[in-house]
């Protein structure tokens, strides 16, 4: 997976110099005020910015039956799962249910070269969103075209 500043989304904006070791929101939000956006405006960038930076960072599960377990076996290293299975099923099977973490702190992790946070429940997760604000569009997500990371999105009411 791709590490580093994801330039095909802020490189677009002459003049404004993103740092590739911040975190994309406070990158983004820096991006936002340089641009003096509004909020729908904002709204709208943010979820395209998001979408970028996960494609970026291997979001495409692949067209190929190797490829596709290549790259969910790599989420699966990624988020410390241990054994990593052996197949896509048991692979999607294991992310969709036992892992639980946060998609925007995982873009981070990967900008940043971290451990990203897994959390040991949903719960857990739900609560870390609210409070750090850290908001994944889940419809948005859902439309990803081969989105590998779809197995990780969970409903935070």
């Amino acid at each position: 997976m791709a590490s580093g500043l994801n330039q095909n989304y802020f490189s677009r904006f002459g003049g404004f110099h993103a740092n590739p070791q911040a975190s994309l929101l406070v990158e983004f939000n820096r991006l936002a005020i340089d641009q003096a956006w509004s909020k729908k405006r904002s709204s709208k960038e943010r979820v395209k910015c998001l979408i970028a930076e996960l494609k970026l960072h291997g979001g495409v599960v692949g067209v190929g039956q190797a490829e596709k377990l290549a790259n969910l076996q790599g989420l699966c290293r990624k988020l410390r799962v241990d054994p990593v299975p052996a197949s896509i099923t048991q692979c999607t099977l294991v992310l969709k249910n036992e892992v639980h973490v946060n998609i925007i702190d995982l873009i981070d992790s990967y900008r940043q070269n971290t451990e990203v946070v897994v959390f040991t429940s949903k719960l857990a997760l739900v609560q870390h969103t609210r409070r750090s604000k850290r908001f994944f569009p889940i419809g948005k997500a859902k439309k990803v075209e081969g989105g590998l990371f779809k197995v990780l999105l969970r409903k935070i009411h």
